[in-house]
């Protein structure tokens, strides 16, 4: 409880705000917040010493406290870790003026924590047992609506320079960079440009955003990740390439049109988290804001083109969509219904078209698969069935091991209690002068690991109770579950849902399962039909 705790943060509207000289922002910078606060503690003979834990956010409002640093810093508080927290106002802790108060009048003075805000002059210890005098809790509220205030500021001024033809969002798309002579305005990257205009140009011959993508591929020709980042391409074991999202994402941007568009979203109130988006047609456009990269011409045929191909997915569902899994490149496989020149309905790799991976299972017929996964798992509910019954000892025995473990926990409680009664009792004989310093300290340290001891003790207990309590659920579901779902007779959306967790297909038409089953903790096995 010695430890000192400095809290230092700044959001993006501070950054905003020192750039549009709404306030003399460097004093809030993380470094100059940093100094202060050292400065101070080297400057209190009280605090001076003491060893200093910092936590810190940078690029976080203060109208929240959901906040990576903050967190850290009331887990340790919650922990009691710490003592004492210092920041350099008020406002860097929060600008939400009820949770401010909060935090000073009942969760710190309850804690035992000690509260500093320096700028503010205010020191929890000069007000113990009191409440915050009327110009600090005036001041926080002062916070909160310049909070509001600077949100709307910020807000509207992002909106003047988009209004003014400025770009302040953050990547450029492809085919565009950052202007390094002129700030806030975007100029065509020639190299990726040529991939933009070539996409385009196979579009206009009449190529499928599938086709384009294996065209690319094929030529070698790199992706945004791979031209931009290429120390990220390649990561996760997926191979880095064109696939028909990524050309479409290219094709539908009007950007390449010289067209900047904003007011894409909007809050639903100033300080609120998120946004909700704004239909395209109110969103706010700028014509010939940038070079364009095709033609308005040659954009629309592209669309034209597209419009069949783009609603033609629309229509049946299957229940193993977005359960099925390539086994060769681990893509997930697209559902392909009974349409135009397809005669049956089946699952496709939908990366085998774009990268031609020699192991991929290409395609599986619906209708056998659809049958091998309802036996599977009419054969998994036969015999977990059985074995629900054959369980039941093993829940008892579970039980019975929680309610020992449960009076395990409740003695090595009961235990610490008397510990501490007699580390009080120690302490007043002390006090009064009964015993020697020496004695009493040899007595307390013996005390204090008979306490560590229990409190290890404990821990290991809660996890062990923890896993078991774990078990007995999932038992108890699965059992449910599996009295529900005697015998299926036809696969529905719930009940894989409930039982499927993946499918995955291979070349040779085998198919293994992923069950929703737990065993002793652990996932089951995945099971293993050929077709």
């Amino acid at each position: 409880m010695d430890k000192l705790a400095i809290y230092l943060r700044l959001s993006l509207e501070d950054a905003q705000v020192m750039a549009d000289g709404f306030d003399k922002g460097e004093s809030n910078s993380i470094s100059s917040q940093r100094a202060m606060l050292y400065a101070y503690i080297l400057s209190n003979e009280e605090l001076r010493g003491k060893e200093v834990l910092e936590f810190c956010d940078d690029g976080y409002s203060g109208t929240s406290m959901e906040r990576p640093g903050m967190r850290r810093l009331l887990k340790e508080v919650k922990d009691n870790k710490i003592g004492c927290v210092i920041v350099k106002d008020m406002s860097r802790f929060s600008r939400d003026y009820i949770e401010l108060g909060t935090y000073i009048n009942q969760i710190f003075p309850f804690m035992g924590v000690r509260f500093i805000a320096v700028n503010d002059h205010y020191d929890s210890r000069d007000h113990a047992g009191s409440t915050p005098p009327i110009d600090t809790a005036f001041r926080s509220l002062l916070y909160d609506l310049y909070s509001k205030d600077i949100s709307v500021k910020v807000k509207t001024s992002v909106e003047n320079k988009c209004a003014n033809g400025e770009y302040v969002f953050g990547q450029v798309p492809f085919g565009y960079e950052k202007s390094k002579e002129i700030k806030n305005t975007v100029v065509v990257n020639e190299k990726e440009a040529e991939i933009v205009r070539y996409i385009f140009s196979l579009a206009l011959h009449g190529n499928g955003s599938t086709q384009i993508a294996r065209i690319l591929n094929e030529k070698g020709i790199p992706t945004k990740t791979q031209t931009r980042h290429p120390e990220r391409a390649g990561k996760g074991g997926r191979t880095q390439a064109w696939d028909s999202a990524s050309v479409r994402a290219v094709l539908n941007n009007r950007f390449y049109l010289g067209e900047m568009a904003y007011g894409k979203s909007k809050r639903k109130y100033v300080g609120s988290k998120g946004g909700i988006a704004v239909p395209m047609e109110d969103w706010k456009v700028i014509p010939n804001h940038h070079e364009p990269l095709v033609t308005l011409e040659d954009y629309e045929k592209v669309c034209l083109f597209r419009k069949g191909a783009d609603t033609a997915g629309k229509g049946e569902k299957n229940p193993l969509v977005g359960k099925l899994f390539c086994g060769g490149c681990g893509y997930s496989m697209t559902y392909k219904p009974i349409r135009g020149k397809n005669k049956y309905r089946r699952f496709e790799c939908r990366k085998h078209a774009v990268l031609q991976i020699r192991s991929c299972c290409t395609y599986i017929s619906a209708d056998p698969l659809e049958d091998i996964v309802l036996t599977m798992l009419n054969r998994e509910l036969m015999v977990r069935g059985d074995a629900a019954k054959e369980n039941r000892n093993l829940v008892s025995f579970r039980k019975s091991c929680i309610a020992r473990l449960e009076k395990k926990i409740t003695e090595g409680r009961s235990r610490k209690k008397q510990l501490q009664a007699e580390v009080d009792a120690l302490y007043e004989s002390y006090a009064l002068g009964e015993i020697r310093a020496a004695l009493y300290r040899q007595k307390a340290d013996g005390i204090k690991e008979q306490v560590a001891l229990l409190t290890a003790e404990e821990e290991k207990y809660e996890e062990e109770l923890k896993r078991l309590r774990e078990e007995c659920r999932r038992a108890g579901e699965d059992g449910k579950q599996v009295i529900r779902y005697p015998h299926l007779e036809v696969l529905t959306q719930e009940v894989v849902d409930v039982f499927v967790k993946k499918i995955y297909v291979y070349k040779n038409k085998r198919v293994e399962i992923q069950w929703n089953f737990r065993e002793d903790g652990k996932e089951t096995e995945c099971s293993t039909v050929p077709q």
